[in-house]
C-alpha cells in the first residue's frame, strides 16, 4: 500500500477504535527460524505504533536480523473486530 492508502485505513473509525486498545500480538521470526506470536502492550501516537520491551529481550536481536512483523489488534467478542498490520 502507498503511504496515503495506509493513512486512510488507519483513520477509519474502526481502525481508530482498535488503535485505542493497549494490547496487540506481535508476530515475527525468531533467530532459530521459528515463528513467534507474542502479546505486547502498545500505544498509537497518531503516526506510529510504539512498543516497549526490555533491552535484553530475545526479540530485539531477531528483529534486527529480520525486521518483518505482523501485528494483530482485535476484540474478544463475536463478531470480532480485527486490524492486521504487516511491515518492517
Amino acid at each position: 500500500m502507498r503511504p496515503n492508502e495506509i493513512t486512510e485505513v488507519l483513520n477509519r473509525p474502526l481502525s481508530q477504535e482498535l488503535l485505542a486498545r493497549d494490547m496487540t500480538r506481535l508476530a515475527y521470526v525468531a533467530r532459530d527460524g521459528t515463528p513467534r506470536n507474542i502479546p505486547i502492550v502498545f500505544a498509537w501516537n497518531g503516526s506510529e505504533i510504539v512498543m516497549c520491551t526490555p533491552k535484553n529481550a530475545p526479540k530485539l536481536k531477531a528483529l534486527s536480523e529480520n525486521p518483518m512483523v505482523a501485528l494483530t489488534i482485535d476484540t474478544e467478542v463475536h463478531p470480532p473486530k480485527i486490524l492486521l498490520i504487516r511491515d518492517r
